[in-house]
């Protein structure tokens, strides 16, 4: 999210030094060649493959996300909200939390009668019943109101089986414990992760790889309503910059159900404006790193020392800055490798035309959104949340993408894009369904396989208004697919961290199991290949966060296996 408003002692930056660079340089021809060339492309590309069926009123989920107020007035207000895939009950089917804000005094200006009802909302769990339909556990499970609500993060901190619910907030944040008897207790005071301030994204991770999840909390701004009141008008408001960056928080897990504050001696000492975060081992050296997309100044990319320390590499690496040398407004951060070569890659919506850091190795990637065609596909409106998932199942990840306005409540028609395997993106969302052409403030997106069928479908999460249940109803008559569920022993066990290659002959896919992703959001725990036309894999590979190496196979196609570690 970029300012609107700037604030007191704010500098207005000229060009970037990389874009003046290419200018000088002459290279603005061959950038706008290359964006060129994937249009060209784009003509000999066969749609119709990639399918959604909007399926929100028939799975009976009711609800409707509201930001408490008659507009957005404040950049509280304009930041949220994110949703989760979960099986909190463990009975194999996904079920849905829904992150809700509210009507809170002093912030809020909600309509006199509305006031009540918005002041009483509170963030939903709706249960998979195994039909297509869901069913509202919210007061069973113990989910109350209170709070004003951004990301929802699911793992199992405690390594008990069952799935545990972090909720960040503006305002002390929430760790719903799950009893495992289909109802939660709220104990993020007790086990010291309650952290107050503006906090969005959020990722588990076990950075020390001791076998419990450890927790990165993203803080946003030093937020203060006061000066939005009194600089804000009422077509507009300060947006990030009018505020201080903070400091974001990891927690170590000490193993016995609470957490301590490890930021100081982890070396994460640097400010940002923290929206998504994300851990993925992007150098491929067994041990989590962490990334953080930062609203209008430079992204933070966190290295993994191996020794509980980390040290900030972005600038080093290059997924500091956009693809001109500027500092984008960053929303969130998904990871997958997109273009087949066993790298961990990684897209970041922002306020622009988003970047794609392609992967070279040797601890460096080249951000290729124009080459990719990414850039001019969703770059005419703002993006959000986002989901690499194999829609097609043909053995590439495709890319779904949330868009809509800052700061107002206008909506634009979100996207997919078909991926031929190479990082190149076809945007097919013409030939996807009615969903595409309709305008919602979209925000935070999960990914998962909610009615089993081998398909990813989508969970979106938008600003003020319902929610939408995508179901893929792509044809898949002619192609196979795999799930993964993992279990770790002497890992977490939820295997995050955990790397699976899935070998089709001579062809590798690479998954990652990570916690979080797109916007304030949590996608399916299990791992999803699309094999294309091979009815068999021919050895699963496991690369264990405990360091180790688990093979099986040949495995059939067409079914989701758990794979315990060894």
């Amino acid at each position: 999210m970029t300012p609107y408003l700037l604030g007191q002692g704010e500098a207005v930056l000229g060009r970037p030094i990389k874009a003046v660079l290419a200018a000088g340089l002459g290279l603005w021809p061959a950038l706008l060649a290359s964006d060129t060339e994937v249009q060209a492309d784009d003509a000999k590309a066969v749609g119709g493959r990639i399918v959604f069926e909007d399926v929100t009123a028939r799975a009976g989920l009711a609800f409707q996300h509201t930001i408490g107020d008659r507009a957005l007035s404040s950049l509280v207000e304009a930041t949220g909200v994110g949703c989760a895939f979960l099986d909190y009950d463990r009975d194999g089917w996904l079920d849905i939390f829904l992150v809700n804000g509210v009507a809170l005094p002093g912030l809020s200006d909600p309509e006199p009668a509305e006031a009540e009802t918005l002041q009483a909302a509170t963030s939903r769990l709706f249960r998979n019943q195994g039909d297509g339909t869901f069913e509202d556990t919210t007061q069973r499970a113990g989910i109350r109101p209170g709070g004003y609500g951004m990301a929802a993060l699911v793992g199992d901190y405690d390594n008990d089986g069952f799935p545990d619910l972090y909720v960040t907030q503006y305002g002390a944040n929430r760790l719903y414990h799950n009893r495992g008897d289909g109802s939660f207790a709220e104990v993020a005071a007790d086990r010291g992760v309650a952290t107050g301030g503006f906090s969005v994204g959020a990722c588990f991770l076990d950075h020390d790889r001791d076998g419990h999840l450890d927790l990165f909390v993203g803080q946003y701004v030093e937020y203060d309503d006061a000066y939005n009141r009194k600089h804000g008008r009422m077509d507009n408001f300060p947006g990030p910059l009018a505020y201080p960056p903070t400091l974001s928080q990891l927690y170590r897990n000490l193993g016995n159900g609470r957490f301590t504050d490890a930021t100081s001696a982890a070396g994460i000492e640097v400010r940002g404006r923290a929206m998504g975060v994300g851990s993925f081992d992007y150098d491929a050296d067994g041990w989590p790193d962490i990334f953080v997309s930062n609203d209008a100044m430079e992204n933070h990319l966190f290295r993994n020392q191996g020794n509980g320390a980390f040290k900030e590499a972005a600038l080093l690496t290059g997924v500091a800055l956009g693809a001109m040398g500027e500092a984008t407004g960053a929303m969130a951060v998904e990871s997958g490798d997109v273009n087949g070569d066993g790298l961990i890659d990684f897209y970041v919506p922002d306020f622009t035309s988003s970047c794609l850091y392609v992967n070279l190795g040797q601890r460096f990637f080249d951000n290729q959104t124009l080459r990719s065609g990414i850039g001019r596909a969703v770059g005419d409106h703002i993006q959000w949340g986002a989901a690499l998932a194999d829609f097609d199942l043909d053995g590439d990840l495709d890319l779904y993408v949330s868009r809509g306005d800052a700061n107002s409540l206008a909506g634009y028609p979100d996207r997919v894009l078909e991926n031929d395997g190479q990082a190149r993106f076809t945007d097919v969302s013409s030939a996807a369904g009615p969903w595409f052409t309709q305008g919602l403030v979209g925000r935070g997106v999960a990914r998962g396989d909610y009615d089993n069928d081998g398909r990813v479908d989508l969970l979106v999460a938008n600003l003020n208004g319902a929610p939408a249940l995508l179901q893929n109803i792509s044809p898949s008559q002619d192609r196979h697919w795999l799930g993964l569920e993992l279990v770790g022993r002497t890992s977490n066990r939820d295997g995050i961290g955990a790397r699976v290659r899935c070998r089709l002959g001579d062809r590798v896919l690479l998954r990652e199991r990570v916690s979080g992703g797109s916007y304030c959001s949590s996608h399916d725990p299990r791992l999803h290949f699309g094999l294309g036309d091979a009815g068999t894999v021919t050895e699963l590979e496991v690369h264990w966060p405990s360091g180790k190496i688990q093979r099986l196979g040949p495995v059939r196609a067409d079914q989701t296996l758990t794979l315990r570690e060894p």
